[in-house]
């Protein structure tokens, strides 16, 4: 490794022990001094490209810093709090390099002095692009980073194991992964069709069958037949997995949810036995130092269809979900908290509209809704979303129903906000249809003209026919949904 030097006085063998105040005299007739900022993360040595936010110590004082390794004045630069600095990692070809930082900063205000300079010294430490590490995170479980630090997991069974994505390393990951093994059989179970997840799939397909969410096929034929890849092994290899897709691993079964929305194949996949639960983008990641989104500011379509998608998909899950390890986050997340947390950031953005949205930290120039505190709460949301595109029609004039629940019977497709036709094929006992949610704070909900609360259930005979009406806030609008039951 190299270290390479951004900014003054970082040198090899540095001590990062955190921030080194030096003092800077006053100006003439000022009031008393500021208090020194603070930042976040705290100064260290990171293995990727990190962001650093600077905290003024006081309303109204503006932070002021330099990389350039000069002294921190009030014509300096100011810290935009809605916004993060980045510092970059560093390579030479596929050699991963040091990069060293020192950023430094000072609080100033009107009619105040200025603070001490802060000195936070940063080290950026790459590893080689060829590079994997692993940890066993959770019994059975081990996760592995490549050089970018982009998650992989490797599920232990009895008769066979599962690696769920692949990064986008340039190393041997099969002869890797043969070292953790055993000699059984893998599943390469891939989460959606992005780069950073399919990346290494090349190598991966030449182990056997590899597994995709159906509709990504066709980005991750075109991504296989790019890395030269023959157009037979891509047609013998490569499976498209449906919902309800399992996989048999010997002593515990992974099942397969789709969940479309960051892709159209997105998946996620559970672990039944340990209520474990890999999401790769499909719920969003919230690494806090990035800092992390769930990235759907590409999406053209409204977001009450991808709450549609989650409340379907948490349906099936019935409450299992003890942890969701994502394709991004350095450690698990609470499952029920976080989705909990997902839920209320999609419906603060639909209810509210606008003014829910905050400035997105990455990238940059795109809108967010957050839930949670990213500095302090381990199970944050930030949901980035399309501002032209997300919302189906102004919150007050909002008359979509994002989902119903239904006892007893199953829809002949999955509900989209956008369609209001469908059918029902019973199964045995009674069959009960329950309005859970409407995408916005809705005036009223019927159901076969008589009001019915949110969650309320009604029962309904094989044969019948429901009209379940849902009129916006603001009473100028309304969706009529019907529902067949068959006998």
């Amino acid at each position: 490794m190299v270290l390479r030097t951004v900014g003054l006085g970082l040198v090899a063998g540095l001590a990062l022990a955190g921030a080194v105040l030096a003092q800077t005299p006053p100006p003439a007739a000022a009031g008393p001094k500021l208090a020194a900022p603070k930042v976040y993360p705290a100064p260290g040595v990171y293995p990727t490209t990190e962001s650093v936010t600077l905290f003024a110590p006081e309303p109204g004082a503006v932070v002021r810093y330099t990389l350039d390794g000069s002294q921190p004045t009030e014509s300096s630069s100011a810290f935009d709090p809605s916004q993060v600095l980045f510092l970059g990692g560093v390579y030479d070809g596929d050699r991963g390099l040091k990069a060293g930082y020192t950023l430094r900063a000072v609080t100033t205000a009107p009619g105040r002095a200025p603070s001490d300079v802060a000195n936070f010294q940063y080290v950026i430490d790459r590893r080689d692009r060829q590079a994997y590490i692993s940890e066993e995170i959770l019994p059975g479980v081990r996760m592995i980073r490549d050089s970018d630090n982009d998650k992989m997991f490797l599920i232990q069974g009895s008769k066979r194991v599962a690696l769920i994505d692949s990064g986008m390393g340039r190393g041997d990951l099969p002869a890797y992964l043969s070292a953790f093994t055993g000699g059984l059989p893998i599943d390469v179970i891939f989460t959606h069709s992005h780069g950073d997840h399919i990346g290494q799939s090349d190598q991966l397909i030449g182990l056997g069958p590899v597994y995709i969410g159906e509709p990504d096929v066709p980005a991750a034929t075109r991504l296989l037949k790019s890395r030269g890849v023959s157009d037979a092994v891509i047609a013998e290899r490569l499976k498209g997995l449906k919902d309800g897709a399992r996989f048999d691993l010997g002593d515990r079964s992974l099942v397969v949810y789709a969940l479309p929305g960051h892709t159209p194949g997105s998946i996620v996949i559970l672990d039944e036995k340990t209520g474990n639960l890999f999401t790769g983008d499909s719920f969003g990641s919230n690494s806090p130092t990035i800092p992390d989104a769930f990235w759907l500011h590409t999406s053209t379509a409204p977001l009450d269809e991808y709450m549609a998608a989650i409340k379907s998909a948490r349906a099936k899950l019935k409450g299992r979900v003890k942890r969701v390890l994502s394709g991004h986050n350095d450690r698990p997340l609470d499952g029920e908290t976080y989705l909990n947390n997902l839920e209320t950031a999609l419906q603060t953005a639909v209810d509210k509209g606008d003014a829910a949205l905050i400035p997105s930290y990455r990238p940059p120039g795109f809108y967010q809704v957050m839930v949670g505190d990213r500095f302090t709460d381990p199970d944050w949301v930030a949901v980035n979303v399309n501002k032209a595109k997300y919302l189906r029609t102004a919150p007050a004039q909002n008359s979509a129903l994002v989902t119903f629940g239904l006892e007893g019977a199953a829809l002949d497709k999955p509900f989209t906000p956008g369609v209001t036709d469908y059918a029902a094929k019973p199964a045995k006992g009674p069959v009960r249809i329950a309005p859970l949610a409407v995408a916005s704070a809705a005036r009223s909900v019927t159901v076969n003209g008589k009001p019915v609360a949110r969650g309320a259930s009604v029962p309904l005979a094989r044969g019948a026919k429901a009209r379940i009406v849902v009129t916006s806030p603001d009473g100028s609008s309304s969706t009529a949904y019907r529902l067949t039951v068959g006998r």
